[in-house]
């Protein structure tokens, strides 16, 4: 990493750096990090407690380049996720499961900072009480936002904050759900 720091400085110096190179049609990344998820924020009395914290792998398939101008100007992600959480306090003792994002970055030329957005779906497994959900099976429904940093051409350190709707969406008689809110952070490679 501190050739990468030397090189980001160097880079920075001569202006060469640009996030237009990154988010390109087909250029890929992988990212890895953590989370810790919190209902205390977005809990009704009668959804059940469960705050966990765990790690995810995240892969994104850049679909769109920024080749516009404007405050909006950026670029389209698609990212397969798996995650794995333990609880730490409440019913159960797991989360896990995998989440398809749409993702929308906010390119501004020379800039080593992007803003992201983010929304996604997918399928869950927890192990609430069945008067709560059910079954273990579950699905998800995310939303997020955070930034970017590049610290060179293909690497950066990200951080967000992310809201999650854990349910069965009413395929059994039990559907009360799980709401959550909290931070992630992590890195990500860019090839």
């Amino acid at each position: 990493m501190a050739a990468c720091k030397v090189h980001a400085d160097s880079q920075t110096a001569n202006g060469s750096f640009s996030a237009d190179e990154i988010f390109q049609p087909g250029f890929h990344e992988v990212s890895a990090g953590a989370s810790v998820y919190n209902t205390s924020v977005v809990r009704r009395f009668d959804h059940p407690e469960m705050n966990y914290a765990g790690g995810f792998l995240q892969t994104a398939y850049t679909l769109t380049s920024p080749n516009w101008d404007g405050p909006l100007r950026g670029s389209f992600q698609l990212a397969p996720e798996v995650f794995g959480a333990g609880v730490y306090n409440g019913y159960g003792h797991y989360v896990a499961g995998g989440t398809l994002w749409c993702r929308y970055n906010f390119i501004r030329a020379g800039w080593r900072l992007v803003p992201f957005i983010e929304g996604g779906a997918g399928l869950t497994s927890i192990d609430i009480p069945h008067e709560f959900d059910g079954k273990d099976f579950n699905f998800n429904l995310e939303l997020g936002g955070g930034v970017r940093y590049f610290v060179c051409d293909h690497w950066s350190l990200n951080a967000e904050y992310r809201y999650q709707h854990i349910s069965n969406a009413d395929l059994w008689r039990r559907n009360v759900g799980v709401n959550t809110m909290g931070p992630a952070v992590g890195v990500s490679y860019y090839f």
